[in-house]
């Protein structure tokens, strides 16, 4: 025997409201319940200990039936973390004559003959530069960025694609 499909019920806006706020409220608490478990070491890699300050002390009355006031330490949760050392651009090469500049290639396809042309350009607007070339991994390094520094008056990094 065939089943018969219901009606859908009508709902009022009160009725779906409620409905859909005990749903919403339903996630929410499962979300609260999975997160409450305690973290395992693995997952704690560091504790860092950030300075917070006292905002407010405050006396409230005590709750029916006990002495006293109680004293509520307000404290500001947001606390005072150094910013990161910043380094600002070095200034301009004013006139290329006579410098010494830098090409690093990062091995993307492309830019080598990008930096073909590049040079290219340089020695014709100014004929007494020398450029160098360089080429390795994405992040140039500490001992290459000393190596550029030491003998290059500018450079310029690139990226193909």
């Amino acid at each position: 025997m065939a089943k018969e499909k219901e009606a859908p019920k009508e709902l009022s806006r009160r009725e779906f409201v409620k409905g859909a706020a005990v749903g919403a409220a339903a996630v929410a608490g499962a979300g609260a319940l999975a997160s409450c478990a305690a973290p395992t070491p693995e997952v704690v890699k560091e504790t860092v200990e950030v300075p917070v300050e006292v905002t407010k002390i405050v006396e409230v009355p005590g709750p029916p039936g006990e002495a006293g006031p109680v004293t509520l330490e307000l404290l500001n949760p947001r606390g005072e973390i150094e910013p990161p050392l910043t380094v600002g651009l070095a200034p301009r090469v004013t006139d290329l004559a006579g410098k010494k500049i830098g090409l690093y290639w990062n091995g993307k396809e492309g830019t080598d003959v990008f930096f073909d042309r590049v040079q290219e350009l340089l020695e014709e607007k100014s004929p007494t530069v020398t450029v160098l070339r360089y080429s390795g991994a994405f992040d140039v390094g500490d001992t290459l960025a000393a190596k550029m520094a030491e003998e290059c008056d500018t450079f310029i990094y690139g990226v193909g694609d």
